[in-house]
């Protein structure tokens, strides 16, 4: 059951909604943000008197809109360098991690190689001292926060990592140990949910609040929002397409499944698939099987994961990671063929599909975001009174 918003909490939900247009809409006027809305202009005045004084935007000069004779509306854009986050994106041979801004860029990024089934304690360390160091390098800004991207189900409320196959990690309390040595709140989601928020968040005037997040490199992770809000299901394991039974005769999968999405898609066995050799990308090697055998393969079992994902959430844009995003120009045709074929009586207007849109630095951006969507944004967050989450009050001190 819904609950009601009280005052406050109607003043945290209008400030996210005005803070939100702002990042998404760069050099908006005020007069702008009350017609969209539909707030009045002496509240949207208020509201943005107080982000501009707390110093998450400020004024970028005078736009071409005329309010009044000899007035020109002033635009308004998110403030970078004041608030900033720890990004860190786990993978499974890699964790990288950077400093994130507002607006969703990362920057003095560097990579730590991690060995095979790390120990969480070690590594937490390991990590720690690492954010230490490059947080140490900042003036004059303040940390609000870690972000944590990882592959496996996490419980985001408890910052838990229950289960992560790449590390061989089970109830894991990842967030607990990272805070433990950084001093810092960390805050910990699924990868792909993560690169999911990032494209939602910063994705612009395009970005949508129906997108799905499709990541397929050595496991598959999908990151759902829907209607603006995160999906992630009561345990966390909303969006685990990978272990859709797609051969009922298949392989056991780890998970104990038979015959999972994954075990088919999955980076090595597309390349053992197509026989890709030494120093060959899998566009090389995509392109010498074109039309021929494995090729029909591959289409069917990415048209199969679209047509599930078209049919569990119905999307407007389905957004691409992984090696899918390298080779998509090259399939595209054929894959989006065969899903309106399979999913024509209900997927008009069909939805956008593209690859993420800032490569390989995605993963980055993802974990950027699982930071600001909790400490700045409130992106699907909802307490119990109703409201939509409180925003950060300004740190006392600097780093």
């Amino acid at each position: 059951m819904g609950h009601g918003l009280n005052i406050s909490g109607v003043h945290r939900q209008n400030r996210r909604l005005i803070l939100r247009l702002i990042l998404q809409n760069p050099q908006i006027s005020r007069i702008q943000l009350a017609e969209r809305t539909h707030l009045t202009p002496a509240s949207v005045s208020n509201i943005t008197r107080a982000l501009i004084n707390e110093q998450y935007i400020q004024e970028v000069g005078t736009l071409d809109e005329i309010r009044s004779i000899g007035r020109r509306a002033i635009g308004l854009r998110i403030r970078n360098g004041h608030y900033r986050t720890v990004a860190v994106h786990m993978q499974r041979r890699q964790i990288t991690i950077g400093l994130g801004e507002l607006d969703g860029s990362v920057t003095q990024t560097q990579s730590l190689a991690i060995p095979d089934h790390p120990h969480p304690e070690h590594l937490a360390k390991h990590i720690g001292r690492e954010i230490t160091k490059l947080v140490s390098t900042l003036t004059g800004s303040h940390i609000v926060g870690i972000g944590v991207g990882t592959s496996g189900i996490v419980d985001t409320d408890t910052g838990m990592v229950n289960a992560a196959l790449a590390y061989q990690w089970q109830n894991v309390p990842w967030a607990a140990l990272l805070s433990q040595e950084t001093g810092l709140p960390v805050a910990v989601d699924n990868n792909a949910r993560g690169m999911a928020l990032g494209e939602m968040l910063f994705g612009g005037q395009d970005a949508s609040a129906w997108l799905v997040f499709f990541y397929v490199g050595q496991g598959i992770g999908v990151g759902a929002i829907t209607n603006g809000q995160v999906f992630r299901g009561p345990n966390g394991i909303g969006g685990e397409l990978g272990h859709m039974t797609i051969n009922w005769q298949g392989e056991v999968c780890w998970c104990g499944n038979v015959g999972c999405l994954e075990t088919y898609l999955n980076q090595a066995h597309i390349e053992a698939l197509l026989n890709v050799t030494d120093g060959e990308s899998l566009v090389t090697a995509l392109q010498r099987w074109y039309q021929r055998g494995p090729y029909f393969d591959l289409i069917d079992w990415i048209t199969t994961a679209m047509v599930a994902i078209v049919n569990m959430f119905n999307p407007r844009q389905i957004v691409l990671g992984g090696w899918l995003a390298d080779v998509w120009s090259r399939i595209e045709h054929d894959v989006v063929h065969h899903l309106k074929r399979r999913t024509r009586f209900w997927s008009e207007p069909a939805p956008q599909i593209r690859p993420a849109a800032w490569g390989i630095d995605v993963g980055l951006r993802g974990a950027n975001a699982v930071a600001l969507s909790k400490w700045v944004y409130d992106v699907g967050v909802v307490s119990p009174n109703g409201s939509m989450g409180d925003q950060i009050a300004p740190p006392e001190e600097t780093v």
